[in-house]
């Protein structure tokens, strides 16, 4: 029998996560369980996630940081395609300069969202897929301890309803044996898909059918890209693989690490490209540093990165003054911009926003890296490959 001391907290093997959830949520509500992963040799940091628990054996939330605005930006523009639209940036942008003043909360950008025409039940699916392929990667990340935080607010928080924590587990369960059945013919989805011309050509696809396999496949993106790039469940766009591969239409290759994907940064400090390198290149994607802002114009042409982040201050030329230069060249014109800076000023936003850049705040705080990393990512993943792969659906 299991105690109310206990279950409030547990340790756990990868495999006991599930089972020991399901144990000791019934007696919880209203917070979060936080899950505090095993330090292994792979990894630098304790990785640290968050399951928010609105009432006993419903869930509502995960993530690697408590619910708020910025993860309910984070969710919306994973998996809801219409957030990337060009007619929402500007929107976009008021609601992160707002979080960055505490001037808006989730909830009130959740309402303006449906006023925008995002719907609830829509917000409600997007919960659901980052829930299920947030435990696709807690599984993965071994053992850990587990211990229950009270937020009495959390229901008020969440703009939408919660789920059957047993049904969405058993589905996590079924989630686990597709991937392993998936596993022969999709090792990892940082795996390339190739297109078999020839089978492709002899094919009985419908012709629509076969031009957007010819369309995702050649902007040669690995498969967790294309599953972001089309706001896709990871676990859906990985069966969807299969059945090409089986029918040999298509087959995987180890990415290779070229411009195509390459992230830059454009900083005077050694430390921050020296942290910078390594948070990115922990995400596997090819860092180049430029620590000169004389230069960067021209790494820059030679190098052709997929997107370039730029400190603000620098000596000798600022970050904007860079931009420009990059700009005024017709055949960089086109790649994203990140402006980065340690000061939260509305002013540096906006006149990012101006730029036609996006805007990043440097982590302040050892707490703040992790949710830099993922801000990171998700600058990454939404503005080389997303709108580019929904184009090529």
């Amino acid at each position: 029998m299991h105690t109310l001391e206990q279950t409030q907290q547990f340790s756990f093997q990868s495999q006991e996560l599930i089972e020991k959830l399901l144990i000791s949520s019934s007696l919880f509500s209203h917070g979060y369980w936080q899950l505090s992963f095993s330090r292994l040799a792979a990894r630098k940091r304790e990785t640290i996630g968050y399951l928010g628990i609105t009432k006993a054996e419903t869930i509502s939330y995960s993530g690697y940081q408590p619910w708020g605005g910025r993860e309910l930006l984070q969710v919306t523009q994973r998996y809801i395609l219409q957030t990337r639209h060009q007619t929402f940036k500007p929107h976009i942008a008021r609601w992160q300069a707002g979080l960055q003043q505490q001037s808006i909360t989730a909830q009130a950008i959740a309402e303006h969202m449906f006023q925008l025409g995002i719907t609830p039940s829509q917000l409600q699916e997007a919960l659901r897929l980052r829930l299920l392929n947030d435990f696709d990667g807690f599984l993965k990340l071994g053992a850990g301890e587990a211990c229950f935080m009270p937020d009495a607010q959390l229901q008020k928080q969440l703009p939408v309803s919660g789920f059957s924590l047993p049904e969405l587990l058993n589905e996590v369960l079924q989630r686990q044996f597709l991937w392993q059945k998936l596993q022969p013919l999709i090792p990892s989805m940082n795996m390339l898909p190739v297109l078999n011309e020839e089978a492709i050509k002899v094919s009985n696809l419908p012709d629509a059918q076969r031009q957007w396999i010819e369309k995702v496949v050649q902007q040669q993106r690995p498969l967790h890209q294309i599953a972001v790039g089309l706001a896709k469940d990871s676990l859906e766009v990985a069966r969807l693989f299969g059945q090409w591969i089986r029918a040999k239409l298509v087959y995987l290759e180890s990415p290779q690490q070229d411009s195509s994907s390459t992230v830059m940064i454009i900083d005077d400090s050694p430390l921050v490209l020296k942290q910078f390198q390594s948070l990115v290149g922990a995400l596997g994607y090819p860092v180049q540093v430029c620590q000169q802002a004389e230069m960067a114009v021209q790494s820059i042409a030679q190098i052709k990165p997929a997107i370039v982040f730029i400190d603000i201050n620098m000596p000798g030329i600022t970050g904007f003054e860079l931009v420009k230069q990059i700009r005024q060249q017709a055949e960089l014109a086109a790649i994203p911009l990140v402006i980065l800076t340690g000061e939260q000023k509305l002013s540096n936003k906006w006149r990012a926003q101006w730029s036609g850049c996006e805007f990043l705040t440097k982590p302040l705080a050892s707490t703040e890296i992790n949710q830099f990393q993922l801000q990171v990512q998700e600058l990454i993943e939404s503005l080389v490959f997303g709108l580019s792969l929904a184009a090529g659906a």
